[in-house]
């Protein structure tokens, strides 16, 4: 009876002091919550906060002192663009591609003088501004190479190397060309109305999105197409999936798809959605907007004022999800001078300061330069911070 006695006692302690553990396990799980939520709000809301967090916590900020750099003549005029994990630089016919370490990685003989340069992922067009010489680059190899007849005016890539070419100066008022990855013409659209200011194929590969303006008579207007590959091979008079015709004075300026079907399109005063059998206005622009880019892959972002008072204001980036109607918010010290993004990654150039921030609304890199910085060039995880006469490398 006695050793009863104990063994229950025994097990009394032991259950509770077993409830006692799981009772201090779930508090400091909830104390860890009750941190990282009041810290993450912090470092959303509080500059100073932030600055400090990231500078010693997180080493975000980087310096002239610990970068690489590619030197160049700023005599001979180079044009410098970045792309996938790489830097270009383009004079006198050559284009060098430097490494995150400023080493060559391969150098192209291509007779361009003014370029067109595009990318998306591991794929760059370069292509003569008004000319006719086009080329498809992926790391250190030229897929392939054309002469089109007529006058490039625009291009763009889709992720799987899909080319898709605005030609002007033609019998007709533009002429849209679709090329596959390994060069080949898919098929020609003949524009004789409208021009063709924009163009973009989906990631599926299986349509194409013209943006036209019509110019001709005293009042503007605007319209989309969407355009299914497979028919426009097959039966080009049923090719046409989806039209959207805007009201006047709305200009359509870019387009990019976001999936398989979803393209945005950008007017000047709204931002609208098109799929082959839907559409939706998503944004409307106003004067509180500084910068707008509908290049995020699964955003599109607004660097807007708001006012703080009678002479002052607040600036935010704004980056609003296509996909999940999710908001994030990134606050600005000042207004940037220019802004540019790839894929996920936007740059903010200050003037002597940069910030690189990805699409979460989260700071990847910070610098700041002892000099006017002349221009930030953005690939999907190196930047080239370009003066005069170098180039300073950012991996993140």
């Amino acid at each position: 009876m006695c050793l009863w006695v104990i063994y229950r006692v025994k097990k009394e302690k032991q259950k509770k002091e077993k409830s006692n553990r799981s009772v201090l396990r779930i508090c400091i799980v909830f104390l860890l919550i009750v941190f990282v939520v009041s810290m993450a709000t912090r470092y959303i809301s509080d500059e100073e906060f932030r600055d400090t967090f990231d500078t010693v916590i997180l080493r975000k900020t980087v310096n002239v002192s610990n970068l690489n750099a590619i030197e160049i003549n700023s005599d001979v005029n180079p044009y410098i663009y970045a792309y996938d994990r790489y830097i270009t630089v383009l004079s006198k016919n050559t284009l060098l591609s430097h490494v995150y370490n400023g080493g060559v990685n391969a150098k192209f003989d291509v007779n361009i003088s003014v370029p067109i340069m595009v990318s998306n992922g591991k794929y760059l067009v370069l292509a003569e501004k008004n000319g006719q010489k086009i080329y498809l680059i992926s790391g250190s190899n030229i897929l392939w190479q054309n002469d089109i007849e007529g006058n490039i005016s625009k291009i763009s890539v889709n992720k799987n190397g899909y080319v898709s070419v605005i030609v002007s100066n033609t019998l007709y008022k533009s002429v849209v060309i679709l090329f596959d990855v390994a060069g080949n013409e898919l098929f020609k659209t003949y524009i004789s109305t409208y021009q063709a200011v924009c163009a973009e194929v989906s990631n599926s590969n299986k349509y194409l999105a013209i943006g036209e303006v019509d110019y001709s008579g005293t009042i503007i207007k605007s319209n989309v197409r969407i355009i299914s590959v497979d028919l426009a091979r097959s039966n080009p008079d049923e090719s046409v999936v989806n039209t959207y015709e805007s009201g006047t004075g709305e200009v359509i300026t870019n387009i990019k798809y976001k999936d398989n079907e979803t393209a945005i399109c950008m007017f000047n005063t709204y931002v609208q959605k098109i799929t082959p059998t839907n559409r939706d206005r998503i944004y409307e622009i106003t004067s509180d907007d500084i910068f707008i880019d509908i290049g995020l892959k699964d955003s599109i972002a607004i660097v807007d004022k708001q006012s703080s008072g009678l002479f002052s204001h607040n600036y935010n980036l704004n980056i609003k999800n296509i996909k999940n109607k999710s908001d994030s918010l990134y606050i600005l010290k000042s207004v940037p001078k220019t802004f540019i993004v790839n894929g996920n990654i936007m740059g903010l150039n200050f003037g002597n300061k940069i910030e690189i921030v990805n699409s979460n609304g989260w700071l990847l890199k910070s610098y700041t330069g002892v000099k006017e910085i002349q221009n930030l060039v953005l690939g999907d995880n190196i930047a080239g911070i370009v003066y005069k006469n170098k180039i300073e490398i950012i991996n993140f």
